[in-house]
């Protein structure tokens, strides 16, 4: 699956993505092994098809610049697991691509996905409430702030149907 944006491409990986998987899973952290790496795209593989067999429940997508498909520069997606009627939104973005707009574009590209593909009634989204960078990303990208959990983080969601009151 390819979703496209002005600048990236989201895309499912593949076994041959397995050294750029390696790289990127837990990239904060500096990677994960090979082995790791096989593990990880068989969960999102399997996941995959969960996704395709019944209620939404987990969407994890590489994150790729148009000009250079094959690098992989975050992850982004949707995470149904424990509500699937309402996902929640992810985005992941190397520090060395953030603050350049494609994390709002990773935001508005799912939501279109969430709403018009697989027709989902809202889409949730949150951020520690120190990361102004994220919530103003939510915004640009089609959320809206609705209130914030007990510890104080911010909360969006966007609605397919914007008459929709909260």
């Amino acid at each position: 699956m390819n979703l496209l944006t002005d600048d990236l491409t989201l895309r499912t990986v593949t076994s041959s993505d397995i050294h750029e998987i390696s790289r990127m899973w837990n990239f904060f952290q500096g990677g994960v092994s090979i082995e790791e790496a096989y593990d990880a795209l068989a969960y999102m593989t399997e996941n995959h098809a969960r996704n395709e067999a019944g209620p939404f429940y987990h969407l994890c997508l590489a994150v790729c610049k148009k000009n250079d498909p094959l690098h992989i520069w975050g992850w982004c997606g949707l995470d149904g697991k424990e509500h699937p009627e309402r996902p929640e939104i992810y985005v992941l973005l190397h520090e060395t691509i953030r603050s350049k707009g494609y994390g709002t574009q990773c935001v508005k590209a799912l939501l279109a996905y969430a709403f018009d593909v697989v027709g989902l009634a809202s889409v949730h989204g949150g951020c520690d409430k120190q990361n102004i960078a994220s919530a103003k990303m939510l915004v640009k990208g089609g959320m809206r702030h609705y209130g914030h959990a007990e510890n104080g983080d911010p909360l969006f969601i966007a609605v397919a149907d914007p008459s929709v009151k909260l």
